[in-house]
């Protein structure tokens, strides 16, 4: 016998292939998946809404939209499991208030920005926010929420096996 032939089950293979089919494309594997990974982001979602909410305020009442409480909804998880730059992430949406750019980013940074003092459009000064409100939270809770995100993805993985 000069070789041997492998085959397998044809209703076994048929079985995994009909599964694999119907969790490949989807649309329900796919919703239900970025709901599992959001749940799964949302502790990383509330710390760094907490942080951005806890930060020193001196500001007055001016009647304006409260600048943390804008940047606060901004701050949302995405996810994407499709394409090639699938995946998660927390991230701060780019707001534009009151004449403001990108207020995340500036009150993450140590840079700061100028504005004039409210009710003296003569005098100016640089405000700093709280540098790692975005950071710090994400950095103490990366490995929790990668390993939660890698159970998302296992429980994927072994829904597919059961059906095959």
């Amino acid at each position: 016998m000069d070789h041997v032939v492998v085959q397998p089950d044809n209703r076994s293979f048929s079985r995994v292939a009909r599964a694999l089919e119907d969790e490949a494309g989807g649309e329900e594997w796919r919703t239900e998946l970025a709901a599992e990974l959001h749940a799964v982001l949302e502790p990383g979602v509330a710390a760094v809404r907490g942080a951005l909410m806890g930060m020193a305020t001196g500001g007055l009442d001016d009647g304006h939209e409260p600048l943390r409480a804008a940047v606060a909804a901004g701050v949302e998880s995405q996810v994407r499991v499709d394409g090639r730059r699938a995946g998660v992430r927390i991230r701060a949406r780019k707001i534009m208030l009151r004449n403001f750019a990108n207020a995340p980013k500036r009150l993450n940074s140590r840079r700061g920005w100028r504005h004039p003092v409210f009710g003296d459009t003569e005098t100016w000064v640089t405000q700093i926010g709280q540098p790692g409100w975005f950071d710090d939270p994400l950095r103490r809770l990366h490995a929790r929420l990668h390993a939660a995100a890698a159970r998302a993805l296992d429980n994927r993985a072994r829904r597919i096996a059961r059906r095959g």
